[in-house]
């Protein structure tokens, strides 16, 4: 994982650290939800296409309207998967996003952060799909190229799927320039069948996409689970200066920890440092005496510090074990 040990400034991904408890499960669901979806869209597909029971016009609509389903999933999945990676790691979308005017009118940063998230988002989904893929894997830290080939291939169903909301299936200006080398037609105004055959194609370059993005993703974001994150945020507060994560902790599982030693005294903690423990010993037990004030804890820490940081950051996501 990235550093999270800067003192003395604030740190943009210091304030999201908590999100990061979820990333690698929101990454599993992602990935598990978009291929379930697509695949029952295509059994359903494939079901009425073999029934006999519909006319060729009703099977080439029910064709139609999948194609559309089928690419709004993966845009959607591919999306949730970056708006995950950039509101866990802020720092992605660059400093200058984040302007005191901005974070004025927001009235907070985890909004404001949420805010740019989505905006970057849009504007690249606007653009060039190549330029999405590129700074897709940019975002996730991946190195290697997807093949451009395919890349091209997911463009036209994308493509293809525009025109059969905008244009009554027929291939329009914007079609022509970005399908590009895989335009299906001659010209302008000529229909973009849709047929099984086509359908089947577009799929299978979709869940291709899909899985080769999933195989590309670092581990080290598959494997962002509560466990872990907590350790990361102990070791970078106050706390693990006067005593390692492993002598109070074990991590037991990704999401499970056991509490080795719970004591108010062991550690000879300040009351601005146990304010700070306590924030640990309440994600883990959610137990009443352990729950922070955070009103003293906001006022003995300065904002630019780790423990405050850290508090606000699990303050807007909290997780417990």
């Amino acid at each position: 994982m990235e550093s999270v040990n800067l003192r003395g400034v604030m740190d943009l991904n210091l304030l999201t650290i908590a999100n990061r408890a979820s990333l690698g499960s929101d990454i599993k669901s992602s990935v598990a939800n978009a291929r379930k979806r697509i695949v029952q869209i295509k059994n359903l597909v494939n079901k009425i296409d073999s029934s006999g029971a519909f006319s060729a016009d009703e099977i080439k609509q029910e064709l139609e309207f999948s194609l559309i389903g089928v690419v709004s999933i993966l845009e959607q999945h591919l999306n949730d998967m970056l708006h995950h990676i950039y509101v866990a790691f802020p720092s992605k979308l660059g400093r200058k996003q984040f302007e005191v005017g901005d974070l004025i009118a927001t009235g907070s940063m985890h909004e404001l952060i949420y805010g740019k998230a989505t905006q970057r988002i849009l504007d690249l989904a606007y653009g060039k799909f190549e330029n999405f893929v590129a700074a897709f894997l940019t975002a996730f830290d991946i190195n290697t190229q997807i093949d451009a080939g395919l890349i091209a291939d997911v463009n036209e169903v994308k493509c293809t799927r525009d025109c059969l909301i905008h244009s009554n299936g027929k291939a329009n200006a914007l079609y022509m320039a970005k399908a590009s080398s895989k335009v299906r037609v001659r010209a302008k105004d000529e229909e973009l069948k849709v047929d099984m055959a086509y359908f089947v194609a577009s799929v299978d370059f979709i869940m291709m996409l899909i899985t080769e993005i999933e195989n590309r993703i670092p581990q080290k974001y598959k494997e962002s689970t509560k466990s872990y994150v907590f350790k990361q945020m102990w070791e970078a507060t106050c706390l693990c200066r006067r005593v390692p994560f492993e002598t109070v902790w074990e991590i037991v599982s990704p999401s499970e920890l056991s509490l080795k030693v719970d004591s108010d005294e062991t550690f000879g903690y300040s009351s601005s440092e146990m304010e700070v423990f306590n924030v640990f010993r309440y994600a883990f037990g959610g137990r009443r005496e352990h729950k922070p004030d955070f009103a003293l804890l906001f006022e003995r820490w300065e904002p630019s510090s780790n423990e405050y940081q850290i508090a606000m950051s699990w303050l807007n996501n909290q997780f417990y074990f």
